[in-house]
This record gives C-alpha cells, structure tokens and sequence, in this order.
C-alpha cells in the first residue's frame, strides 16, 4: 500500500487510546475502581496529545501545498 494512503500514525494512536480509555473509564465507574477509571483518564490524555500532534501535521501538510501553489 502507498504511504499517501495509510492512516497517519498519530490518528491511529488517537484512536487506539481513545477507544481503550473509554472502555477503561466506563469499567472502572461500573465497578467502582478508581485506578481503572484513573489509568482510562489517562489513556484518554494520551489520545488528545496524539490528535493534536496530527492536527499539527495536517495544518503544516496544508500549508506546504498552500507554499507550493502560490510559488508557481
């Protein structure tokens, strides 16, 4: 598969985390255990930093081709 077409990494690991954390928080509040709930918070954490890291990319991505389009 070409790289253009593959899932930035930062996305997937948004995604992973995101998804664990959820499940983690939602069994940790069912089964009143505040270090799963607490250890999902912080898979939670990890998921936005890595949406934010590839936010970062997609704007730095848009402003390259942006760059290239007016130099020509």
């Amino acid at each position: 598969m070409p790289s253009a077409h593959r899932s930035p990494p930062a996305l997937v690991t948004s995604v992973v985390f995101g998804s664990v954390g959820v499940v983690l928080v939602v069994a940790g509040l069912v089964t009143d255990a505040n270090a799963v709930a607490v250890a999902g918070v912080g898979a939670g954490t990890v998921s936005l930093v890595a949406a934010l890291v590839w936010r970062e990319q997609l704007i730095a991505a848009w402003e390259a081709r942006r760059g290239k389009r007016q130099a020509d």
